[in-house]
């Protein structure tokens, strides 16, 4: 029997790439951040390495933004509490809390200070006017609450 012709693998020819926003190198803000919650200063080194977008809170309307001025590194808990209404930031970096809905095991765990830790100079600031906007939205009770 004749050798045979090594076969050439079916499928796409081209090579084949991520989705859009998956590939982003998101290390300058995890360290501009100390590689911690800004919320709560919990450790988020390792859970950022292996989940990248699950550990970062994205203000505005983008979820796919890699504009350091709309991200904050922050644990899935602060993310959760944040997007549904029960925690904002006030105009000084302030929490502001609605106590009839913050988990209190994560109100304990917020950092003691009562304000969010923020990026080490001279990295940006988080968005005044996204943070303005959900404040808004905080304070008018239009976020979902569960």
């Amino acid at each position: 029997m004749a050798p045979q012709k090594p076969r050439k693998p079916k499928g796409f020819r081209e090579s084949q790439s991520g989705f859009s926003g998956q590939s982003a190198d998101f290390s300058a803000i995890f360290a501009a951040y100390n590689n911690v919650c800004a919320f709560t200063g919990e450790a988020l080194a390792e859970a950022a390495l292996a989940d990248p977008r699950g550990h970062l809170l994205v203000l505005g309307s983008d979820p796919l933004t890699t504009d350091p001025n709309f991200i904050i590194p922050t644990c899935p808990d602060a993310i959760f509490a944040f997007e549904r209404g029960h925690l904002t930031i006030g105009p000084g970096f302030n929490f502001l809390v609605d106590l009839e809905w913050i988990d209190p095991e994560f109100l304990q765990r917020l950092n003691p200070i009562g304000r969010l830790r923020l990026p080490v100079a001279p990295f940006i600031l988080p968005s005044a006017a996204a943070l303005a906007a959900h404040r808004l939205a905080f304070m008018e009770g239009t976020l979902q609450r569960s």
